[in-house]
């Protein structure tokens, strides 16, 4: 079972990444989700502190997404480079958008002002189609 579990994810790793194209939406709007984990931690051992998030969400992430986002205050771990267990306080942006080459450039225009202003190795992105809804009772 192990050798074809391990064949099966490296076919996936050959794939290449796609972007993802919401399907018909007849009841709402399609558009992209997108979840950003921000982590904290940093080469020193401190962490980003609440007022350079502040700064950053001010100058960086509403300039691009002025309609709105969530933001989720987190703990996560993952395996570093070194290959040691990494734990750290980490931020989780959800956002909305259309779908499109500019918000996905803007997206991607984020996450590198994120790594590269708080010398991050990487800040974990994930995008899904979505049908979005706004209820009103």
């Amino acid at each position: 079972m192990l050798p074809v579990a391990l064949a099966l994810l490296a076919a996936c790793r050959a794939v290449p990444a796609a972007r993802p194209v919401p399907a018909p939406c007849p009841a709402g709007m399609a558009m992209i989700r997108e979840e950003l984990y921000f982590g904290r931690g940093l080469a020193d051992g401190g962490e980003v502190s609440d007022s350079a998030w502040q700064v950053f969400l001010r100058d960086e992430l509403t300039p691009r997404f002025p309609d709105g986002v969530t933001i989720l205050d987190a703990r996560g771990q993952w395996r570093g480079p070194s290959g040691l267990l990494v734990q750290e306080r980490s931020w989780v942006v959800v956002l909305y958008h259309e779908p499109g080459a500019l918000a996905a450039l803007a997206v991607e225009e984020l996450v590198r002002v994120y790594v590269t202003r708080f010398a991050q190795d990487a800040v974990l992105r994930d995008r899904a189609p979505a049908c979005v809804t706004f209820q009103v009772p």
